[in-house]
């Protein structure tokens, strides 16, 4: 979630997925819609509405942010570390089992990808299979449709659209 609190500024909540973050740290927010990262400085950390020096992975927080509008932030995005060197990619490749589906799933075919954060409509490009159908295990080429994201590898995900359902990573 994305707060704009008066006197504080903007203030983002959510999990540290692994490392550290404490008071001060300068970390990179992104990526936003032309896939860029920008530094950000962490001012205040927050737990259950108290003030703590530092988060550790698996805590949930809100952090307040300098000099960041809350136009800039949007669901998805994310705040990691500056050594990691993070990169945006529209595309990306997964191997899906399809755990039910109508009828037959071909390349082109667009349905919701949940993948940590990231909740966005990508079409698949091209399979390892010239069509999947429940029950099939195939490789993937995702293509995301309004935004890129930030994906690591071996991240879950979740494909889906109306009664078709699919996991992956």
């Amino acid at each position: 979630d994305v707060y704009q609190v008066p006197g504080v500024g903007t203030v983002v909540c959510g999990t540290c997925l692994s490392g550290v973050i404490r008071l001060n740290d300068v970390l990179l927010l992104g990526p936003d819609v032309l896939g860029a990262f920008v530094p950000v400085s962490v001012r205040s950390v927050q737990r259950k509405r108290l003030p703590v020096a530092e988060v550790r992975g698996g805590q949930t927080a809100s952090f307040a942010l300098k000099k960041i509008k809350r136009s800039m932030v949007r669901k998805g995005m994310v705040m990691v570390a500056r050594a990691l060197e993070p990169k945006a990619c529209w595309e990306f490749d997964a191997e899906i089992l399809v755990l039910h589906h109508p009828t037959t799933i071909s390349p082109k075919y667009q349905a919701v990808v949940h993948c940590g954060s990231i909740r966005q409509t990508a079409p698949i490009l091209n399979m390892s299979l010239p069509h999947l159908r429940t029950g099939d295990k195939a490789y993937c080429r995702f293509k995301f449709m309004k935004n890129p994201e930030y994906v690591r590898k071996e991240m879950k995900l979740i494909f889906r659209e109306g009664r078709t359902k699919a996991v992956g990573t």
